[in-house]
């Protein structure tokens, strides 16, 4: 991940970049081809226009991208800043064996579709958490779902 490329939007091309977001939302099936200045055609395959989409998506928003394969080996800190926890809470993590990883020389390596797939099933498991004390909750009298449905996002 040292050397992937950091893209921001460019503050001119905002309101371009929102368009073209707007575009690909509001037309997913559609086939997009590429033109360049010889008028050569190119079709783009429905995955390249699904990666255009999100990124655009999140350039609209005014967030930076980076492109990443899923088999990209990240380091321990790159792993703790994706998880938004601590280097030494990650590194708890990886010697519990919670999250698989592999060495280089002496350094720790997570690849970043083992650190997605423990991120999807921590994320699962805290909403599961969360639903059970709500009922619980209510099964006591002590919270009404209600209130909760309308501070929900």
């Amino acid at each position: 991940m040292a050397d992937q490329i950091l893209i921001g939007p460019d503050g001119q091309d905002l309101e371009t970049i929102k368009r073209v977001a707007g575009d690909l939302v509001a037309h997913p099936d559609t086939n997009y081809v590429l033109v360049d200045e010889q008028r050569v055609e190119l079709k783009l395959p429905t995955p390249l226009v699904r990666v255009l989409m999100e990124a655009a998506r999140q350039l609209a928003k005014g967030n930076s991208v980076s492109i990443l394969h899923y088999e990209e080996a990240l380091t321990t800190q790159q792993a703790a800043d994706l998880l938004q926890v601590s280097r030494p809470y990650l590194i708890r993590l990886l010697e519990e064996g919670k999250i698989r990883y592999h060495l280089v020389g002496s350094h720790r390596r997570v690849r970043l579709g083992d650190l997605l797939d423990y991120k999807s099933t921590r994320d699962s498991l805290r909403k599961a958490n969360v639903n059970e004390m709500v009922r619980v909750s209510e099964s006591l009298g002590l919270y009404e779902s209600d209130d909760f449905d309308e501070r929900e996002p």
